[in-house]
């Protein structure tokens, strides 16, 4: 059997007996035989109500502090670890893409590249979420190092593939089912660099956890990732398919992530207030439930730009609940 751990109330109730103890032989000390009134008075409303509970606040004020500089120097540990992930500057990612003209191709060998490259960002991302996740899975902090700085090549793919459409547009030509095609993909592309965003800071997450033991992972996490990952790669498809009914059933897959988020908040809510010495773990996995929430919010909206790509109509069909 596991016994409870001693918190501040323990040391509280052996500095109340001690100063019970002390405060009765005060007492004595100044009257021998202290008559009832004086027992009330001196011992009771002085020494155990006023007294004592000065000590009591001064011993909760200590134990805060301490809290506060342990939980401080957590934050530094895991502030430092993230720091560290970012070994490749700017400007050396920077150099891995070169942004590919596309002025002298035809404007439907245009579009089709565009549409290659946002599956191939879409699988990106896909890559950088489940490799978030398994870096907090395994606390495996490379892992974690490697997706932080794989956001970098996210970012640059997504302003050369703006860069793309940009180019398209200028040539004029662009009209109809295609001008939407481009416009579309400007949408996708943000909300895909947002979604990688979102893989990064589970990543940061996993690198505040560091090494060191922390509370077991609820299930409904990796079922979320799960979850928003089979809905990035239904909307991608439903754009390069033109599916605007399979981008509609995706939209509803979105209740289903925010059940289970639900589910995630209340466990751990209940957990810090059962554990109140792990509101940090408790709080860096709200926050990776909060990311997949969002994940999934993104997969929604690319599943409206879809539906405008191929209708024209601009609609509002993945309403989520925060």
């Amino acid at each position: 059997m596991k016994l409870p751990r001693i918190g501040v109330n323990f040391y509280k109730v052996l500095v109340g007996v001690g100063f019970s103890l002390g405060w009765a032989k005060v007492m004595y000390m100044l009257w021998p035989q202290p008559s009832y009134i004086t027992f009330i008075w001196f011992y009771l409303v002085i020494g155990s109500t006023i007294v004592k509970w000065v000590f009591f606040v001064v011993i909760d004020r200590i134990y805060l502090k301490l809290k506060l500089r342990a939980v401080r120097r957590v934050f530094q540990e895991s502030n430092a670890r993230v720091h560290e992930s970012t070994g490749i500057q700017p400007e050396e990612s920077r150099k891995r893409f070169s942004i590919e003209t596309m002025n002298h191709i035809s404007l439907e060998h245009g579009v089709r590249q565009l549409e290659h490259k946002v599956t191939l960002l879409g699988n990106m991302v896909e890559t950088a979420v489940r490799g978030s996740i398994e870096s907090v899975q395994k606390q495996d902090i490379n892992l974690a190092r490697q997706i932080v700085e794989h956001d970098r090549e996210l970012d640059y793919e997504r302003f050369a593939i703006e860069s793309n459409c940009l180019q398209l547009m200028s040539t004029g030509q662009a009209k109809g089912s295609d001008l939407r095609t481009i416009v579309a993909v400007l949408g996708i592309i943000t909300e895909l660099e947002r979604m990688g965003d979102y893989a990064e800071g589970i990543a940061n997450i996993a690198l505040m956890i560091g090494e060191k033991p922390y509370m077991k992972l609820p299930q409904e996490i990796p079922r979320m990732a799960q979850k928003g990952i089979g809905m990035l790669r239904g909307s991608v498809e439903s754009f390069t398919e033109r599916n605007v009914g399979k981008a509609r059933r995706i939209c509803g897959d979105d209740d289903e992530v925010d059940t289970l988020y639900d589910e995630v908040f209340r466990k751990l809510i209940l957990f810090i207030v059962e554990h109140p010495q792990a509101i940090t773990q408790a709080t860096w996995l709200v926050w990776i439930a909060h990311n997949l929430e969002r994940f999934a919010d993104r997969a929604t909206n690319i599943c409206e730009r879809v539906v405008f790509s191929v209708t024209g109509e601009i609609v509002d069909i993945g309403i989520s609940k925060y």
